[in-house]
């Protein structure tokens, strides 16, 4: 450009030069003296401000220490009430559940049973080696000591001895206690003794009530300092021990009373952390001042030399009477003819000229942006403006601006520096409107980077915002937690009210899950109903919990849609960067993963990811392949489990039970791959396969025995398992009332209407139905009421608890007087005690199976057991 002289063009351009009085002719003395000024005020004000931090620090300090160690104590005196209450708690448990024990009450009141306590470990050593319980009596109605175990050794002891004071009050308690115990602080050899007594009972069980009032069980804890030491580590109280009489109890004890009145003082050792604080800041304190004073007065110091300079500057510019004048030259016509608008600067970029055109693209007035910063006007994404200019050679630079009716204009801006003999005095250019390209490409890159429908980023943009933080080029990468939504129940939405009803919800799931957010957060949908979020920086896992929860929260309340109200669910997996991954893709990988775990363990959850969750993955596909793979060669084999009929305990049958003979692992039970299989569908060939075979081995049993086969729940939705029947009973001859099929309650629960269609259809065929694991489902009654069932099995772990539970011995006969008034037989599962056959057999049960009578067989062995009776 051309360069031009102070008077060049004066009638053609808007100029407006500021007409204030510069410096150089105001006189030296009206000048500002900064060091004066400095001195006098800023000095003085700084120095106090520092001595008053200085104060309020220690005073706060030592304020935070006495409240840590006000707070310290009241911690320790609730953690040592704690520590001496859970004995009380302990004892008191213990002593009801050996008072209220049949068998006790049966043998230690009155005369005692001492082969039966102490030599068969029922109510002695045991307690002292396993519970610590130093002392354990029994005193008769007359108070006399029948039984006593002293530290895990019989002994004769009288109780009343051993305890010094206060055990006549403690056995009125017990004896007046309706089915519990109580609890008291004696006194032993001098020593604390936290004693429990609870008078036998016979509680629940089946032993009569003897005549006359029943024996006292007494159980001991003694405090002895070794007691108390143990209590105050497992509490985290120090130095826990009983303060003697003639000691003056501090702060830090507990006042306690024995059960004859006698005062009981326990302390502690409490930490003071507030001290120790003291101990330490304080002389840290006393160095900072120090420091802080040193490196104030060198501030002071310099600052005050550079008042000094500023002085020395001003008188300069005073004396100085050398006028910097701006030339400008331009081209009129050209300027005012051109689409574009031209601009000028000086040195310091402010502007001193612009075009007509200005205004009539910008709607400004140029005389308003006239000595104003271009900065102030223009700005840029991309780089600094002074930085753009400085670079002679550099392309044009595009900039924002906003117009006079306050709309976001874009232009691409073009300069060339205005020299005057060599020196720099300014720069112009021009000013290209590029806003409705800007706004296309702008456009085009949204819907890139973008979901169409709920305006959200979407996959693209998603990977290049987590490539951006974890794999930055050299850099470390940078922390964050992913969020992988997935949305329940949403498919039932688009397939009943249709798509419009879908896009509805997703625009609202959009904006619900906006409103859980932060800002700098980033919420993506990847397609259909998943989203994700990314939470910036590192969190901790509570408040991850606490996000999910708000999450689940938003998205369980009812959307809304023409009218109606539609309710869907979410699944959420997490994975954090870059402890779980540090790539973008590895990282969405492992949250699905996390996600696959939330849905597996029954939707509506939120996981996160963990190492085991891949191993579990993986291992599962590995044992799918293998399973695919040992249906295609045929690697099952059935075992049987025999059934006996109650009367005579005669075979009755057996139920077939599937068997993976694993080429490397051996005989896998089922529950080892029927979990998978029936995750994967593989249930449907392989139960059609235990079925064709059950019924040929069934063939050559006796004719009067059963073979009953397991169904699964899958079989009966999907599977063709009429035909099955069918074919299984045509191809090994076996008549249709010898096979017995097993479906459980939760089989029944979905579509039970085409589930009791098809049922009675097997029933047609004439064979047996047994409803397996009866108690342990859903609505047992209306099943047994409408369904064609034979036969009910009751759960093994009903069984299992007759013998330790009464509810559960109750349970059992209900079950069994149940099946027996709708005219069905009953079959009971797990029997494997003698005791568990005699009851089951004295309550009227039909059939029993378990490992008592025989454990599962190999049908080789199973035909070798048919014609023996058991043993």
């Amino acid at each position: 450009m051309t360069e031009t002289g102070p008077g060049d063009y004066r009638g053609s351009v808007v100029h407006a030069r500021s007409r204030k009085r510069p410096l150089s002719d105001l006189p030296f003395s009206s000048l500002p003296k900064f060091q004066a000024t400095f001195a006098r005020r800023v000095l003085p004000g700084i120095v106090c401000l520092l001595l008053s931090a200085l104060l309020g620090t220690a005073i706060t300090l030592a304020h935070l220490a006495r409240n840590l160690d006000r707070e310290e104590l009241e911690r320790g005196r609730f953690l040592a009430e704690k520590a001496l209450q859970v004995p009380h708690e302990w004892l008191a448990r213990s002593v009801a559940d050996n008072a209220f024990w049949g068998d006790a009450y049966a043998r230690l009141n009155g005369v005692p049973d001492i082969e039966w306590a102490y030599r068969q470990g029922n109510l002695g050593p045991s307690l002292h080696r396993d519970f610590g319980t130093e002392g354990l009596f029994v005193v008769d109605a007359q108070g006399r000591t029948t039984y006593s175990v002293i530290d895990g050794k019989l002994v004769t002891v009288d109780a009343a001895a051993w305890f010094q004071s206060g055990l006549p009050r403690l056995l009125d308690q017990a004896r007046g206690a309706d089915e519990q115990g109580a609890t008291a602080v004696l006194s032993s050899a001098g020593t604390p003794v936290i004693a429990a007594a609870a008078m036998f009972t016979p509680g629940h069980s089946d032993v009569p009530p003897m005549d006359g009032p029943a024996s006292v069980l007494i159980l001991a804890d003694v405090l002895d300092p070794e007691r108390l030491e143990q209590l105050g580590e497992a509490y985290a109280v120090e130095g826990l021990r009983v303060v003697p009489r003639d000691e003056e109890a501090d702060d830090a004890s507990i006042h306690l009373r024995y059960e004859d009145g006698t005062p009981l003082t326990f302390g502690w050792t409490p930490e003071r952390p507030g001290r120790h604080m003291l101990f330490v800041t304080l002389p840290i304190l006393a160095l900072v001042s120090l420091g802080l004073g040193f490196l104030a007065w060198l501030l002071l110091r310099q600052a005050l030399r550079a008042t000094q300079l500023m002085d020395a500057s001003y008188e300069r510019l005073a004396n100085s009477r050398q006028a910097l004048a701006a030339s400008e030259a331009r081209f009129r016509d050209v300027a005012e003819a051109a689409s574009d608008w031209i601009w000028e600067t000086d040195e310091q970029l402010r502007l001193t000229y612009l075009s007509c055109r200005f205004e009539q693209i910008t709607g400004h007035r140029p005389e308003v942006w006239l000595e104003q910063p271009l900065g102030a006007l223009l700005t840029s994404d991309d780089e600094a403006l002074q930085g753009w200019l400085l670079s002679p050679d550099e392309a044009p630079l595009r900039c924002r601006y906003r117009s006079a009716d306050g709309h976001a204009r874009h232009c691409r801006l073009a300069a060339k520096p205005i020299l005057r003999d060599g020196r720099l005095i300014g720069y112009r250019g021009t000013a290209t409107d590029t806003t409705e390209e800007t706004e296309a490409q702008a456009r085009i890159a949204h819907l890139s980077q973008h979901d169409a429908l709920t305006g959200l980023p979407n996959r693209n943009q998603l990977r290049e915002h987590l490539e951006q933080r974890l794999e930055p080029g050299g850099g470390q990468p940078a922390a964050c937690t992913l969020l992988y939504i997935d949305l329940d129940r949403f498919k039932p939405i688009n397939d009943t009210f249709g798509h419009a009803a879908g896009d509805e919800v997703l625009l609202q799931v959009a904006e619900r899950l906006r409103l859980c957010t932060r800002d700098g957060d980033l919420i993506a949908r990847l397609g259909g109903d998943e989203f994700v979020m990314v939470l910036d920086g590192t969190h901790a896992e509570a408040d991850i919990e606490h996000l999910c929860a708000r999450l689940m929260a938003a998205l369980d309340e009812p959307f809304q849609h023409a009218g109606q109200r539609l309710y869907i669910g979410a699944s959420i997996g997490i994975a954090n960067a870059p402890q779980d991954a540090a790539r973008a893709g590895e990282l969405l990988r492992r949250a699905d993963v996390a996600l696959y775990q939330a849905k597996a363990d029954g939707r509506g959850a939120w996981r996160f990811y963990s190492q085991e969750m891949d191993d579990r993955l993986h291992e599962r596909q590995r044992l799918e392949d293998e399973l695919r793979t040992a249906i295609d060669k045929g690697q099952f084999v059935l075992h049987f489990q025999p059934r006996y009929l109650s009367e005579g305990l005669r075979l009755r049958g057996a139920e077939a039970l599937l068997r993976w003979q694993h080429p490397t692992q051996g005989l896998l039970l089922p529950d080892t791959f029927i979990p998978l299989a029936e995750e994967t569908g593989l249930i449907v060939p392989l139960g059609a396969w235990v079925l064709r075979e059950a019924c040929v081995q069934a063939r050559h049993w006796p004719q009067d025995t059963v073979v009953s086969v397991n169904l699964s729940a899958i079989q009966l939705r999907r599977g063709k398992l009429l035909d099955e029947v069918r074919a299984a009973l045509f191809e090994s001859d076996l008549p249709a009332g010898r096979l017995e099929l097993e479906i459980t309650e939760s089989a029944l629960l979905h579509d039970s209407q085409a589930t009791l269609e098809l049922l009675r259809s097997l029933k047609a065929l004439g064979v047996r139905m047994a409803m397996d694991d009866f108690g342990t489902g859903y609505s047992s009654l209306s099943n047994l009421r409408n369904f064609p069932f034979d036969l009910i099995k009751i759960d093994r772990s009903f069984v299992a608890g007759m013998a330790s539970s009464p509810d559960d011995q109750s349970i059992v006969h209900a079950l069994i007087g149940l099946g027996r008034g709708l005219r069905l037989e009953v079959t009971a599962e797990g029997v494997e005690t003698a005791d568990q056959l005699q009851t089951l057999v004295a309550a009227g049960c039909t059939e029993v199976q378990g490992f008592h009578m025989s454990q599962p067989l190999p049908a080789q062995a199973l035909y070798q057991l048919f014609g023996q009776a058991p043993g």
